[in-house]
């Protein structure tokens, strides 16, 4: 039998913001590389660093090593760096006491099941289920829209919350689910889409 309602949380950038943490992390790899010898090749590299240490989002095209290396040292040794969003918190929470469940769907993987787990804990989020992909041979929004799809089955309805309005987009064109609404969330903007 479906339950009711779940609401579909992505984590980075929706339930915390991860700005601060991207810029610590960047700025400690730029660090170590202009203290290496060979900076030369790595030029493309520090390029990438400065836009991360600059904005705190992470260059499109971003060298997929030195993204790993980024993200484990925000997530990690960072990870009190991330901030909540408290207005959207607030917002789920009102959700989950009418009788919402809230599952986190987070492409940050399964390596960071601990400090993630942490953070929900710190601030008391009641969720159901943390769901994180076990290795990243899929794009982010492939492996979103597949456990989307898997939830459809188990429940009458899906909002799913997301920073992202390309994974948004690329599962609402990508998918027939009939009991799935989108909303792009903002720092404190929530629109449908």
């Amino acid at each position: 039998m479906k339950k009711l309602s779940v609401i579909v949380s992505d984590f980075d950038d929706t339930l915390f913001f991860n700005k601060n943490a991207l810029i610590y992390a960047a700025k400690e790899l730029y660090e170590n590389l202009i203290k290496s010898k060979d900076t030369y090749q790595d030029y493309g590299i520090l390029s990438d660093l400065e836009i991360t240490i600059k904005e705190g989002k992470v260059a499109k095209g971003f060298n997929k090593k030195w993204k790993t290396d980024l993200y484990t040292l925000a997530y990690v040794k960072y990870s009190k760096e991330l901030h909540p969003n408290e207005t959207f918190i607030n917002y789920i929470d009102e959700c989950v006491k009418n009788g919402s469940e809230l599952i986190i769907l987070s492409a940050r993987g399964e390596e960071f099941r601990k400090e993630t787990e942490e953070l929900l804990k710190a601030y008391n989020l009641d969720y159901k289920q943390l769901i994180l992909p076990k290795n990243h041979e899929l794009k982010d929004e492939e492996w979103k829209l597949l456990e989307i799809k898997k939830l459809s089955d188990k429940y009458n309805h899906l909002s799913l919350f997301e920073d992202k309005e390309e994974n948004i987009r690329y599962i609402l064109k990508n998918s027939n689910i009939n009991n799935l609404e989108c909303y792009l969330v903002n720092h404190s903007i929530i629109r449908k889409m």
